[in-house]
């Protein structure tokens, strides 16, 4: 019963990756147990988590402008930095005016206890115990149809142009049976959909001396719990995506059409000085076997224009890979350097205004490329689970995605949380308009008991 007492209001700003929005769901519940309540973007927050990025200058540059802001724009709250920056450049941060506490990755998982410890933070969160009605999934709200679970973090690659390896660690996985217990709560919760991350998810076990063996088992487990409708892969390298991953995947309606698979480069040469652990061979052959036994399988990748010493040829073909593969959606950087890398130590001769040009040509493909996979949702029944609904000029509207990682939109509510039928009639600049199908509602697909 609540004591009347106020309880403190958190504000989590995210930036970067999936596995970064994972871990500020799970830091978000930590601090819930403990009486916090989520607060908006536009009122007071008693603290601001940002949870930093440092993977590019440019992520860096957007971390330290949301630190800023978070100052500016809350001057009476809290400000506690976290994530990648805060390992990477904790006195930088520590130089920021407002900053009261920087948390480094390896923390996280600690995040509440930490903060009770601390002298600015613990009365906040001694409040929140004093009102006992602690409400677990009320500061994680967004998470309540899908989840983000982390399986995996750390990273022993040690690509020219990463940070991550220095900032998260060497590879770790998480205990399975308390990724089991965590996604069943999550399910109980309302989750249709869980998100699988990790930085290098597809060497989860491999640390503890295991294979792709233990990522199937895990997948296994996980579509074990009863009310789970999806299950979906945040990315994982092609030298990973193994005959028996694709073959499960290919099995399993429950597992998600929809792979993001890094590429980076489509000649060898830029490869190798990315220190990247395939080559452009066997990666196509990997995409390409995906696609043969995935029906209807999406492919999304990232792909770094401009890396010293990449010549105008080899940046053809990564046009040619692009177009080759037909990516359904496109992640393109600019290169830029990364202090504390090999990559920094390379002679940087490429132009920005070649960069900028190339961007420019690779972005362009890939929307060409993108429409023509949209258009393929229009006039068919397209199965989206909805995770969001409001008001738009008068008319409620809803959206959510379908398996194979299109966003849609249609008119109607009170279908939050449900796997709705509708019918693809428009291409938008962000995914597809719809109608609400005939059949409506649908059932959940297998559900079966742990």
């Amino acid at each position: 019963m609540s004591t009347g007492v106020e309880a403190p209001k958190v504000l989590f700003q995210t930036l970067g990756c999936r596995l970064n929005q994972a871990e500020s769901d799970s830091m978000a519940e930590q601090l819930a147990t403990r009486g916090a309540v989520a607060a908006r973007a536009d009122e007071p927050a008693d603290v601001v988590v940002i949870n930093t990025c440092t993977v590019t200058r440019e992520a860096t540059k957007a971390s330290r402008s949301a630190i800023r802001r978070a100052v500016r724009n809350h001057p009476d709250a809290k400000v506690v930095v976290v994530g990648c920056y805060a390992v990477s450049d904790p006195d930088e941060i520590a130089a920021i005016e407002g900053v009261d506490l920087i948390v480094g990755n390896d923390e996280k998982e600690r995040f509440a206890e930490l903060l009770g410890e601390q002298a600015s933070t613990a009365p906040l969160l001694q409040i929140g115990m004093r009102r006992g009605d602690p409400r677990p999934t009320e500061i994680a709200a967004g998470t309540r149809v899908r989840a983000n679970l982390k399986a995996q973090t750390g990273c022993d690659e040690w690509c020219t142009f990463c940070i991550i390896p220095t900032t998260r660690g060497p590879l770790r996985t998480l205990d399975e049976d308390a990724l089991i217990d965590e996604a069943t709560r999550r399910v109980r919760a309302g989750a249709r959909e869980v998100v699988l991350t990790g930085v290098h998810l597809g060497k989860y076990g491999y640390d503890q001396g295991g294979d792709e063996k233990d990522l199937l088992r895990l997948f296994e487990r996980l579509l074990r719990i009863d009310g789970l409708w999806r299950l979906r892969l945040s990315s994982i390298l092609s030298n990973h995506l193994t005959t028996e991953v694709i073959d499960f995947i290919a099995a399993e309606p429950r597992m998600c059409r929809y792979l993001h698979v890094p590429m980076q480069a489509g000649h060898d040469s830029v490869l190798a000085a990315m220190n990247r652990p395939y080559r452009i061979r066997g990666f196509v052959e990997a995409v390409e076997k995906a696609k043969a036994r995935i029906d209807g399988l999406a492919l999304a990748t990232d792909i770094i224009v401009g890396f010293p010493g990449e010549t105008e040829e080899q940046f053809g073909a990564t046009l040619a890979m692009t177009q080759h593969v037909g990516f359904s959606k496109l992640h393109v950087f600019r290169y830029s350097e990364r202090p504390d890398t090999a990559a920094a130590r390379m002679l940087e001769d490429t132009p920005p205004e070649v960069k900028k040009d190339r961007s420019k040509r690779l972005i362009a493909l890939g929307n060409r490329i993108r429409s023509e996979f949209l258009r393929r949702h229009l006039y068919v029944p397209l199965e989206v689970l909805v995770e969001d609904e409001r008001e738009i000029d008068g008319v409620t509207v809803s959206s959510g995605q379908t398996d194979d990682y299109v966003r849609v939109w249609f008119e109607g509510g009170g279908m939050l949380g449900q796997m709705v039928e509708v019918i693809g009639e428009r291409v938008r600049a962000d995914g597809i308009a719809a109608r609400l199908g005939d059949r409506g509602a649908l059932y959940a697909r297998g559900g079966v008991s742990v």
